[in-house]
Protein backbone atom coordinates (compact mmCIF):
# COMPACT_ATOMS: atom_id res chain seq x y z
CA UNK A 1 0.00 0.00 0.00
CA UNK A 2 1.22 3.48 -1.07
CA UNK A 3 2.11 6.13 1.81
CA UNK A 4 -0.68 8.48 2.29
CA UNK A 5 -0.53 12.20 1.03
CA UNK A 6 -0.58 13.11 5.06
CA UNK A 7 0.84 17.14 5.04
CA UNK A 8 1.70 17.40 8.76
CA UNK A 9 1.74 20.88 9.02
CA UNK A 10 -1.79 19.92 8.49
CA UNK A 11 -5.29 21.18 7.75
CA UNK A 12 -6.10 23.81 9.54
CA UNK A 13 -4.46 25.96 7.51
CA UNK A 14 -5.13 29.59 7.88
CA UNK A 15 -5.22 29.34 11.44
CA UNK A 16 -2.00 27.33 12.27
CA UNK A 17 1.71 28.83 12.36
CA UNK A 18 3.29 27.85 9.17
CA UNK A 19 5.91 25.45 11.54
CA UNK A 20 3.02 24.03 13.89
CA UNK A 21 3.32 20.02 13.13
CA UNK A 22 0.97 17.38 14.28
CA UNK A 23 2.03 14.19 15.86
CA UNK A 24 1.28 11.08 13.67
CA UNK A 25 1.51 7.59 15.17
CA UNK A 26 1.20 5.22 12.35
CA UNK A 27 0.81 1.26 12.49
CA UNK A 28 -0.40 -1.41 10.08
CA UNK A 29 -2.32 -3.85 12.31
CA UNK A 30 -3.66 -5.45 8.86
CA UNK A 31 -2.82 -6.49 5.34
CA UNK A 32 -3.93 -3.66 3.64
CA UNK A 33 -4.86 -1.27 6.55
CA UNK A 34 -3.01 1.62 7.82
CA UNK A 35 -3.84 3.15 10.84
CA UNK A 36 -2.87 6.79 11.70
CA UNK A 37 -3.16 8.24 15.03
CA UNK A 38 -2.78 12.37 14.95
CA UNK A 39 -2.57 14.87 17.11
CA UNK A 40 -3.21 17.94 17.38
CA UNK A 41 -2.57 21.00 20.61
CA UNK A 42 -3.17 24.26 18.56
CA UNK A 43 -5.42 26.23 17.95
CA UNK A 44 -6.91 23.49 19.81
CA UNK A 45 -6.61 20.07 21.61
CA UNK A 46 -7.50 17.57 18.47
CA UNK A 47 -7.09 14.17 18.43
CA UNK A 48 -7.68 12.10 15.02
CA UNK A 49 -7.78 8.83 13.47
CA UNK A 50 -7.47 7.63 10.07
CA UNK A 51 -7.87 3.74 8.62
CA UNK A 52 -6.44 3.67 5.51
CA UNK A 53 -7.39 0.70 3.35
CA UNK A 54 -6.07 -0.63 0.13
CA UNK A 55 -8.98 -1.62 -2.07
CA UNK A 56 -7.18 -4.29 -3.90
CA UNK A 57 -5.65 -5.97 -1.24
CA UNK A 58 -6.61 -9.26 -1.67
CA UNK A 59 -8.15 -9.99 1.97
CA UNK A 60 -10.40 -7.00 2.32
CA UNK A 61 -14.02 -7.04 2.72
CA UNK A 62 -16.95 -4.71 3.72
CA UNK A 63 -20.40 -5.40 5.58
CA UNK A 64 -22.81 -2.82 6.61
CA UNK A 65 -25.51 -3.92 9.45
CA UNK A 66 -28.00 -6.17 7.75
CA UNK A 67 -31.67 -4.92 7.63
CA UNK A 68 -33.71 -6.69 10.78
CA UNK A 69 -36.47 -7.66 8.60
CA UNK A 70 -38.98 -4.78 8.81
CA UNK A 71 -40.11 -3.44 5.81
CA UNK A 72 -40.17 -0.46 3.80
CA UNK A 73 -43.90 0.35 3.86
CA UNK A 74 -45.49 3.64 2.51
CA UNK A 75 -48.23 3.80 4.57
CA UNK A 76 -48.64 6.75 6.82
CA UNK A 77 -46.79 6.52 10.51
CA UNK A 78 -44.55 3.76 8.99
CA UNK A 79 -41.73 3.63 11.15
CA UNK A 80 -39.75 1.57 9.11
CA UNK A 81 -37.73 -0.01 12.05
CA UNK A 82 -35.16 -1.04 9.82
CA UNK A 83 -31.71 -2.13 11.37
CA UNK A 84 -31.38 -2.81 15.45
CA UNK A 85 -29.37 -0.33 16.97
CA UNK A 86 -26.31 -2.00 18.51
CA UNK A 87 -22.70 -0.35 19.46
CA UNK A 88 -19.91 -0.49 16.59
CA UNK A 89 -17.82 -2.56 19.01
CA UNK A 90 -20.83 -4.57 19.26
CA UNK A 91 -21.23 -5.10 15.96
CA UNK A 92 -17.25 -5.72 15.38
CA UNK A 93 -17.53 -8.40 17.88
CA UNK A 94 -20.83 -10.00 16.46
CA UNK A 95 -19.50 -9.95 12.81
CA UNK A 96 -15.64 -11.34 13.79
CA UNK A 97 -14.70 -8.01 11.56
CA UNK A 98 -11.16 -6.39 12.44
CA UNK A 99 -12.18 -2.72 11.77
CA UNK A 100 -15.57 -0.65 11.89
CA UNK A 101 -16.78 2.83 12.15
CA UNK A 102 -20.48 4.02 12.82
CA UNK A 103 -22.30 5.28 9.75
CA UNK A 104 -25.31 6.32 8.61
CA UNK A 105 -27.66 8.91 10.81
CA UNK A 106 -31.20 7.73 11.82
CA UNK A 107 -33.64 8.46 14.14
CA UNK A 108 -33.88 7.79 18.22
CA UNK A 109 -37.31 7.32 19.90
CA UNK A 110 -37.95 6.42 23.19
CA UNK A 111 -40.54 3.57 24.74
CA UNK A 112 -43.22 6.20 26.16
CA UNK A 113 -44.35 3.65 29.01
CA UNK A 114 -40.42 3.19 29.65
CA UNK A 115 -38.89 5.90 28.79
CA UNK A 116 -36.00 4.33 27.00
CA UNK A 117 -34.47 4.17 23.74
CA UNK A 118 -36.20 1.91 20.94
CA UNK A 119 -33.25 -0.31 19.66
CA UNK A 120 -35.37 -0.48 16.45
CA UNK A 121 -34.14 2.40 14.13
CA UNK A 122 -35.53 4.20 11.17
CA UNK A 123 -32.09 5.14 8.89
CA UNK A 124 -31.51 8.56 7.32
CA UNK A 125 -30.98 7.93 4.00
CA UNK A 126 -29.78 5.31 1.42
CA UNK A 127 -28.59 1.90 3.49
CA UNK A 128 -27.39 -1.50 1.56
CA UNK A 129 -25.93 -4.49 2.69
CA UNK A 130 -24.25 -6.92 0.38
CA UNK A 131 -27.49 -6.07 -1.76
CA UNK A 132 -30.44 -6.21 0.46
CA UNK A 133 -31.37 -2.79 0.46
CA UNK A 134 -32.44 -1.58 3.77
CA UNK A 135 -33.48 2.01 3.38
CA UNK A 136 -33.95 4.30 0.19
CA UNK A 137 -32.06 6.89 -1.18
CA UNK A 138 -32.77 10.88 0.17
CA UNK A 139 -32.37 13.51 -2.32
CA UNK A 140 -30.66 15.36 -0.13
CA UNK A 141 -28.43 13.05 1.29
CA UNK A 142 -25.53 11.86 -0.15
CA UNK A 143 -24.47 8.15 0.17
CA UNK A 144 -21.18 6.05 -0.62
CA UNK A 145 -21.28 2.41 -2.07
CA UNK A 146 -19.02 -0.05 -2.12
CA UNK A 147 -19.44 -2.62 -4.84
CA UNK A 148 -19.01 -6.67 -4.76
CA UNK A 149 -15.14 -6.24 -5.80
CA UNK A 150 -14.53 -3.23 -3.90
CA UNK A 151 -15.08 -0.15 -6.03
CA UNK A 152 -16.48 2.63 -4.24
CA UNK A 153 -18.85 5.66 -5.93
CA UNK A 154 -20.70 8.22 -4.61
CA UNK A 155 -24.40 8.34 -4.71
CA UNK A 156 -26.52 11.44 -4.91
CA UNK A 157 -30.07 11.43 -5.23
CA UNK A 158 -32.15 14.99 -7.48
CA UNK A 159 -35.32 15.36 -7.77
CA UNK A 160 -35.59 13.26 -11.10
CA UNK A 161 -33.64 9.55 -9.37
CA UNK A 162 -30.58 8.95 -8.44
CA UNK A 163 -27.15 9.53 -9.96
CA UNK A 164 -23.97 8.42 -9.72
CA UNK A 165 -20.61 10.19 -10.14
CA UNK A 166 -19.07 8.28 -12.60
CA UNK A 167 -20.10 5.28 -13.96
CA UNK A 168 -23.46 5.59 -15.05
CA UNK A 169 -26.41 4.20 -12.73
CA UNK A 170 -26.81 1.10 -14.66
CA UNK A 171 -23.44 0.35 -14.50
CA UNK A 172 -23.37 0.01 -10.61
CA UNK A 173 -23.97 -2.72 -8.20
CA UNK A 174 -25.51 -1.29 -4.90
CA UNK A 175 -24.00 -3.70 -2.94
CA UNK A 176 -22.99 -1.91 0.59
CA UNK A 177 -23.95 1.54 0.67
CA UNK A 178 -24.61 4.22 3.76
CA UNK A 179 -25.44 7.98 3.53
CA UNK A 180 -23.72 10.96 5.14
CA UNK A 181 -25.22 14.47 5.57
CA UNK A 182 -22.86 16.21 3.19
CA UNK A 183 -20.72 15.64 0.45
CA UNK A 184 -17.68 18.09 2.04
CA UNK A 185 -15.30 16.73 -1.01
CA UNK A 186 -16.43 16.73 -4.52
CA UNK A 187 -13.49 16.16 -7.35
CA UNK A 188 -11.03 16.89 -4.74
CA UNK A 189 -12.34 20.45 -3.80
CA UNK A 190 -14.22 21.08 -0.59
CA UNK A 191 -17.74 21.52 -0.56
CA UNK A 192 -18.80 22.55 2.60
CA UNK A 193 -21.86 24.80 3.38
CA UNK A 194 -21.89 27.81 5.55
CA UNK A 195 -24.22 26.42 8.11
CA UNK A 196 -24.11 26.06 11.91
CA UNK A 197 -24.23 22.42 11.93
CA UNK A 198 -20.68 22.80 9.85
CA UNK A 199 -19.21 25.89 11.44
CA UNK A 200 -18.99 24.59 15.16
CA UNK A 201 -16.78 22.19 16.20
CA UNK A 202 -18.03 18.41 16.94
CA UNK A 203 -16.70 15.03 16.53
CA UNK A 204 -16.94 13.59 13.49
CA UNK A 205 -17.06 10.81 11.58
CA UNK A 206 -16.37 10.69 7.63
CA UNK A 207 -15.28 8.78 5.07
CA UNK A 208 -13.39 9.10 1.62
CA UNK A 209 -12.16 8.08 -1.65
CA UNK A 210 -9.09 8.78 -2.89
CA UNK A 211 -7.10 8.38 -6.06
CA UNK A 212 -4.64 5.75 -5.39
CA UNK A 213 -7.65 3.16 -4.53
CA UNK A 214 -7.79 3.53 -0.70
CA UNK A 215 -10.61 3.89 1.00
CA UNK A 216 -10.86 6.15 4.14
CA UNK A 217 -11.97 5.92 7.56
CA UNK A 218 -11.76 9.20 9.78
CA UNK A 219 -13.18 9.58 13.34
CA UNK A 220 -12.44 13.04 15.15
CA UNK A 221 -12.63 12.98 18.89
CA UNK A 222 -14.83 16.23 20.57
CA UNK A 223 -16.23 17.62 23.30
CA UNK A 224 -13.80 17.07 25.43
CA UNK A 225 -11.82 20.25 26.80
CA UNK A 226 -8.33 19.62 27.20
CA UNK A 227 -8.18 16.27 25.47
CA UNK A 228 -10.15 16.57 21.82
CA UNK A 229 -12.39 19.45 20.88
CA UNK A 230 -13.84 18.29 18.23
CA UNK A 231 -13.88 19.88 14.38
CA UNK A 232 -15.68 22.20 12.04
CA UNK A 233 -17.08 20.56 8.82
CA UNK A 234 -14.38 23.14 6.12
CA UNK A 235 -11.45 21.84 9.15
CA UNK A 236 -12.54 18.11 8.36
CA UNK A 237 -12.99 18.76 4.27
CA UNK A 238 -9.31 20.09 4.06
CA UNK A 239 -7.94 16.81 6.37
CA UNK A 240 -9.95 14.74 4.08
CA UNK A 241 -7.95 16.53 1.23
CA UNK A 242 -4.53 16.67 3.00
CA UNK A 243 -4.81 12.47 3.24
CA UNK A 244 -5.60 12.05 -0.52
CA UNK A 245 -9.45 12.20 -0.78
CA UNK A 246 -11.11 13.13 -4.13
CA UNK A 247 -14.77 12.40 -2.66
CA UNK A 248 -15.42 12.46 0.81
CA UNK A 249 -18.83 12.55 2.85
CA UNK A 250 -19.16 13.78 6.72
CA UNK A 251 -21.29 10.88 8.04
CA UNK A 252 -22.80 10.46 11.62
CA UNK A 253 -21.01 12.17 14.16
CA UNK A 254 -21.51 13.28 17.82
CA UNK A 255 -21.71 10.95 20.70
CA UNK A 256 -21.74 8.60 17.80
CA UNK A 257 -18.66 8.83 16.62
CA UNK A 258 -16.65 5.29 16.79
CA UNK A 259 -13.88 3.59 15.62
CA UNK A 260 -13.44 -0.10 16.94
CA UNK A 261 -10.88 -2.49 15.80
CA UNK A 262 -9.91 -6.24 17.28
CA UNK A 263 -6.01 -6.44 16.88
CA UNK A 264 -6.73 -9.81 18.30
CA UNK A 265 -8.85 -7.94 21.07
CA UNK A 266 -11.93 -6.06 20.04
CA UNK A 267 -11.71 -2.46 21.34
CA UNK A 268 -12.44 0.75 20.92
CA UNK A 269 -9.93 3.19 19.12
CA UNK A 270 -11.12 6.73 19.45
CA UNK A 271 -12.38 7.81 23.01
CA UNK A 272 -16.40 8.70 22.69
CA UNK A 273 -17.96 11.74 23.42
CA UNK A 274 -21.21 10.49 25.78
CA UNK A 275 -21.13 10.51 28.95
CA UNK A 276 -22.36 8.63 31.94
CA UNK A 277 -24.60 9.56 34.59
CA UNK A 278 -21.47 11.26 36.29
CA UNK A 279 -20.49 13.14 33.58
CA UNK A 280 -17.70 11.26 32.29
CA UNK A 281 -17.02 10.62 28.43
CA UNK A 282 -16.34 7.37 26.99
CA UNK A 283 -20.41 6.03 26.68
CA UNK A 284 -20.73 3.67 23.99
CA UNK A 285 -23.71 5.03 21.86
CA UNK A 286 -25.86 2.04 19.92
CA UNK A 287 -25.84 3.59 16.21
CA UNK A 288 -28.25 2.80 13.66
CA UNK A 289 -25.61 1.62 11.69
CA UNK A 290 -21.73 0.58 10.87
CA UNK A 291 -19.23 -0.23 8.85
CA UNK A 292 -16.89 -3.30 9.42
CA UNK A 293 -14.35 -4.23 7.46
CA UNK A 294 -12.24 -8.12 7.39
CA UNK A 295 -8.37 -8.42 6.08
CA UNK A 296 -5.81 -10.91 7.54
CA UNK A 297 -3.28 -9.85 10.70
CA UNK A 298 0.00 -8.60 10.12
CA UNK A 299 2.10 -11.18 11.14
CA UNK A 300 4.93 -8.23 11.84
CA UNK A 301 2.12 -5.95 13.27
CA UNK A 302 3.32 -6.31 17.74
CA UNK A 303 0.44 -3.73 19.40
CA UNK A 304 1.46 -1.27 21.79
CA UNK A 305 -0.47 1.32 24.02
Amino acid sequence: MRPPKLLLALFILPLLAPTLQAKDRVTEPFLGIRIHEITFDQPRPLVIRVAEIDLTAESITFLITPGNGDPNGDEPGDPNFETTRQTTLQFLKDQNAQLAINASFFTFKKDPLTDKGILDTDNVGLVVSRGDRISPLERSRPAINISRDNTPHIIRGPDDGFMITDPPPDQVELYNAVSGSNQIVTDGKSTVSDSKFSTTAHPRTAIGITDRNTLLLVTVDGRQPGFSEGSPLDELAQLMIELGAVQALNLDGGGSTTMAIADPDPRVLNFPSSKDKAGNPGVLRANGTSLAVFAKPNPDYIRSE
